[in-house]
């Protein structure tokens, strides 16, 4: 007998749970390649018998072929009653044109038939859509499925191909729908791409501990209120992604209140500065603390915003900043000033009691870069002036990895270095 044979099976189940766990997530596996749990359980009769019989080997249900649907069906008879992460990857139409086995319009509604049963043991639910069509379809899912009580990842994903950004910008969808009931009591990890949601509806978006926001045109992006009130009750937040979204930048027409970054996050006027009466002014209001906050990634957004942004938000502990910002029309010297040197504005207590005014706001000189600790730079695109980025380098005294491309910075950049 092999000696492979011999192990206890104690042992050889151990074994496959650490294979399974380290295999790639299924997003990022070759379409065509055996996952590790088919692979272990197709060597021989005893291995079969092991894997079979160890249900974690078949929590990760992946549909993106029609094939994967009975597949799908067989992993939820292995599993028993743990926890499963779900992956629902449609395509577009150009794609099913070549590759008619694709999950597509047809299929869309079937899957759901195959794990909505389950959905108290949902844990991750990762979906893709990339057709306006299968969009409904996830709207009419989503909005009537009710709560999934055990779901920590929820990753919502319209990869649709629209050409252009102003296309983006301009495309008009139908208003967002409560997804879940408005309940998702264990969601940790959010991640929506071309996605939005109901955000006055959508009470579930607290406790969070990593988010990721892509591809929000300014009209459809999150209130700033909202945003405030997600941070503030998400003190354990490690990551924040923002790709072409955040909060709302510009006030909403239809809002009571002032709702945009560009106002809550606006510089304070000068001590001297003559104000017309009955102006309303940015309050000097308290930046949103974040102390658990490890990883910020930037990506497209203006210059403008991102000081806004920053002003608005406190952020100690930061050990990795990535930033993206390929706006070839856009100077990010204040913002990467900002970084370095920030200043520390002192407000006049109102009379009233009603917070903290800009009125007759002083600057004094900044005891630190904004993030003090920072040990890993990247920087794949940034448009600013050598002074302004020797200045965040030698600010940055924790620093200990710097992977740029230099191509897509300013001219001298590199010589900074030397």
């Amino acid at each position: 007998m092999a000696p492979i044979h011999s192990l206890p099976v104690e042992l050889l189940t151990r074994i496959f749970q650490l294979g399974v766990d380290s295999d790639p997530i299924p997003d990022e596996q070759i379409r065509e390649e055996p996952t590790f749990e088919v692979l272990v359980s197709h060597v021989c009769r005893y291995w079969r018998q092991v894997a079979l019989h160890t249900p974690h080997l078949w929590t990760t249900i992946h549909f993106r072929t029609r094939a994967h649907m009975s597949r799908g069906e067989v992993y939820l008879s292995r599993n028993g009653r743990l926890p499963i992460d779900i992956y629902v990857d449609t395509c577009s139409e150009d794609d099913y044109q070549l590759h008619k086995d694709l999950l597509f319009r047809d299929e869309f509604l079937p899957v759901f038939d195959v794990v909505l049963p389950h959905i108290d043991r949902w844990r991750e639910l990762h979906l893709i859509v990339a057709d306006l069509e299968c969009k409904t379809f996830a709207r009419k899912v989503l909005s009537t499925c009710g709560t999934a009580p055990a779901l920590e990842t929820l990753q919502l994903w319209h990869v649709q191909n629209w050409r252009t950004s102003e296309r983006l910008f301009n495309h008009i969808g139908p208003p967002p729908v409560v997804v879940f009931g408005g309940e998702l009591p264990s969601l940790k990890h959010i991640i929506l791409q071309g996605v939005n949601l109901p955000w006055s509806r959508s009470p579930f978006l607290r406790n969070l501990s990593s988010v990721e926001f892509a591809l929000h045109s300014d009209n459809v992006r999150m209130p700033f209120d909202l945003w405030r009130a997600m941070l503030d009750s998400s003190p354990n937040l490690t990551r924040l992604s923002l790709l072409f979204s955040g909060p709302r930048a510009a006030p909403s027409p239809a809002s009571p209140v002032i709702d945009g970054i560009g106002w809550w996050g606006a510089e304070p006027p000068p001590p001297d500065a003559v104000i017309p009466p009955g102006t309303r002014l940015p309050p000097s209001v308290e930046p949103i603390h974040l102390p658990a906050l490890r990883d910020v990634q930037l990506n497209n957004l203006e210059s403008d915003y991102v000081v806004a942004l920053f002003r608005t938000l406190h952020m100690p502990n930061v050990r990795s900043l990535h930033l993206g910002l390929d706006f070839e029309d856009q100077d990010f010297t204040p913002f990467v000033h900002f970084l370095a040197a920030p200043p520390r504005y002192r407000g006049v207590k109102l009379p009233n009691g009603g917070g903290h005014s800009a009125v007759g706001a002083t600057a004094s000189a900044s005891p630190g870069p904004k993030l003090p600790v920072l040990e890993r730079l990247s920087v794949s695109a940034l448009r600013c002036t050598v002074e302004s980025w020797r200045a965040l380098l030698v600010a940055s005294k924790k620093l200990t990895r710097l992977e740029v491309d230099f191509s897509q910075l300013s001219e001298g950049a590199f010589d900074v270095l030397l």
